[in-house]
């Protein structure tokens, strides 16, 4: 038993100097002696498709002209007929609004027993005609010929006119402030012409 536990230990004396040395110079040969064809070049690799640039496909192009003619004249129809619907209906509500003014103040006109209620359905002279129930002088419109102070000051005085003949309906005379609300105006006017109230004696 001796003996073999000798011989181990003089077999390991004598190996690990020498793979100590001899393991770094196995080393240096192996890299020394390495040759180019060892090496894997993956570049040759055939991964199965072609990867060569076709130069055919950078000269194609799209032609967007067409399309963009197509878009600019969709656009132009488009806004053509949106101005026609809005100028139609423009026109109706106009021409319905004028229509219901003249016949409400022509109402209020026999109401109120005054002798050209006709004036109701011609410019200006519906102006006269709502002057002369209120009790202001047709002639202050001529104020209307001297540009922005004109129109504010006859506007005022529409409105002093509004609110004498709400007195002569027999309403409230602050009735007439109703003029100055849009949509109101014109429910003042109804109210004015057919409302059930008689007209107060003068």
């Amino acid at each position: 038993m001796r003996k073999l536990i000798a011989s181990f230990i003089l077999f390991f004396a004598l190996f690990l100097p020498f793979t100590m040395v001899a393991s770094p110079a196995f080393a240096q040969e192996d890299a020394v002696t390495a040759t180019p064809e060892d090496t894997y070049d993956y570049s040759t690799y055939d991964y199965g498709y072609d990867d060569t640039y076709d130069d055919s496909y950078s000269s194609y192009s799209y032609d967007l002209s067409d399309v963009d003619a197509e878009a600019g004249v969709f656009a132009g129809m488009a806004a053509l007929l949106f101005s026609g619907v809005m100028l139609v209906f423009s026109i109706v509500i106009g021409l319905g609004s004028y229509i219901y003014c003249a016949l409400a103040l022509m109402k209020i006109a026999k109401r109120l027993d005054y002798e050209n209620p006709w004036f109701a359905w011609i410019p200006i002279l519906n102006l006269v005609l709502m002057f002369q129930l209120g009790g202001q002088n047709p002639v202050l419109l001529l104020l209307l010929l001297i540009p922005g102070v004109g129109a504010v000051v006859v506007g005022v005085l529409s409105i002093i006119a509004l609110m004498k003949i709400c007195e002569k309906r027999g309403y409230d005379k602050m009735l007439g402030l109703l003029s100055l609300i849009p949509v109101a105006n014109y429910i003042l006017l109804g109210i004015l012409a057919w409302g059930k109230k008689e007209p107060v004696a003068a």
